[in-house]
């Protein structure tokens, strides 16, 4: 539970409805910079929030546009996707500092109608300023949401009651028992009484008291002295030097006062000749601002063809640096005309280079020759091969033969058959 003072003269404020449509007012940034501290958002926002590093608000920041409007922007949207988060709501995650303004502001009103704390007044156009009344009542409507999800409310103060005032008639037969007693016991009865009359009790007495009790007072009988009216004087008379106060304590409210009354009367005594010296100056600068007018008409009026001069020699200017602009943008695009150009260019260079070597390589053809050579040997040798395999196939054959031969007819036919044939395979 928390208490909210916003009435005066001492009555009790109204219980505060949280949810309700915001009244946007002076006091608005107050009441959310108060409810943000009930959420604790110095520490869990402030320090522990991840996109970005924030400090701690004033009572004045999303009132009107700050110097850096993107960073209040960024800031806003943060601060609302913090209290979205502690209303249990992932709608709108936490922003980035680069977002689009106008998609965040969309984004941020689509979680609030989520929420079902949405208003009908307020545009996307307005948030993306991250200052002004629609912000202070997203802000508003948001803190509020944050404070009943989290099971907070406020109730009415409740003021202790009054204490009695004392009568002013019993006061004054107290202050009669005590003089009664002064006079009878001496000087340390009068210092007694003394530091009575100077309490804070006294003192409260008779500001509660007021007309009406010393108008009771005096309808009342009269107290009656019991002591004669020369020793009342005697007595006054001694006791009147103890009962001056002190004038050099710096907070006595009478050293205040006199202090207050010697400066007053030295300001009304410098006041006159302060007062003439102002005029006189507030003259003499009316006559130089004159002065100065004057003379700028003047020198207005001296140098009108010269600025004349200027205005077309600046109209020159911005129509020369126009064309300038011009011509530079389209140099520009020849300069990448001429890239590309260049580019195919030596691509071509490359190409041409390319088949020429290739034309002019005779690597080929000596590998072709090699190749034929090697393949003329291999050639060779294998008839060689061949021919040694038929020689041998022809005397296998000759030999089973001259065998057969052998065994029909004898050993001399088939030996003179052996020589012609050997004389044949020589002759070969």
């Amino acid at each position: 539970m928390a208490d909210d003072e916003r009435s005066g003269g001492g009555a009790a404020a109204a219980a505060q409805v949280l949810g309700a449509p915001p009244n946007i007012d002076d006091s608005t940034m107050e009441d959310i910079l108060f409810k943000l501290k009930i959420l604790n958002y110095e520490t869990e926002f402030v320090r522990a929030f991840p996109q970005g590093n924030f400090k701690p608000l004033n009572r004045a920041y999303f009132v009107a546009a700050s110097d850096n409007a993107s960073h209040q922007f960024f800031y806003f949207v943060s601060l609302c996707s913090w209290l979205t988060q502690l209303s249990n709501s992932r709608e709108f995650p936490p922003p980035a500092q680069f977002d689009d303004p106008n998609a965040t502001s969309t984004n941020l009103l689509s979680a609030l109608r989520s929420l079902d704390v949405a208003s009908r007044d307020i545009a996307p156009t307005r948030l993306r300023q991250g200052s002004g009344d629609a912000v202070l009542t997203v802000l508003s409507l948001l803190v509020d949401k944050a404070l009943i999800t989290k099971g907070f409310s406020f109730r009415q103060i409740e003021y202790p009651p009054a204490a009695p005032e004392r009568d002013t008639a019993d006061v004054d037969d107290l202050r009669g028992a005590q003089s009664s007693a002064a006079i009878a016991g001496g000087s340390d009865a009068i210092d007694d009484r003394v530091v009575d009359v100077d309490s804070d009790e006294d003192d409260d007495v008779f500001v509660k008291g007021g007309a009406g009790g010393a108008q009771k007072a005096d309808d009342e009988d009269y107290i009656v002295p019991q002591v004669s009216a020369d020793a009342w004087k005697l007595e006054v008379e001694r006791v009147a030097p103890v009962l001056q106060y002190r004038t050099d304590d710096a907070n006595d409210w009478r050293s205040r006062v006199e202090s207050a009354q010697v400066l007053h009367k030295a300001v009304e005594k410098m006041y006159p000749d302060i007062r003439a010296m102002l005029e006189r100056m507030g003259d003499d600068i009316a006559k130089v601002c004159e002065r100065i007018q004057k003379r700028e008409q003047t020198l207005a009026s001296q140098f009108q063809e010269h600025v004349g001069d200027y205005r077309n020699k600046l109209r020159e200017l911005n129509s020369a640096q126009d064309q300038l602009n011009e011509a530079g943008k389209s140099v520009s695009q020849l300069s990448a005309e001429l890239n590309a150009v260049s580019e195919q260019l030596e691509n071509v260079k490359a190409q041409i280079v390319e088949r020429e070597e290739k034309s002019t390589d005779v690597g080929p053809l000596t590998r072709i020759k090699e190749s034929v050579i090697k393949v003329r040997s291999e050639i060779k040798e294998m008839a060689l091969r061949i021919g040694i395999l038929q020689h041998t196939t022809l005397q296998f054959t000759l030999r089973q033969s001259r065998a057969k031969r052998t065994a029909k007819s004898g050993y001399d036919n088939a030996d003179s058959s052996l020589d012609v044939i050997h004389e044949a395979e020589v002759a070969a």
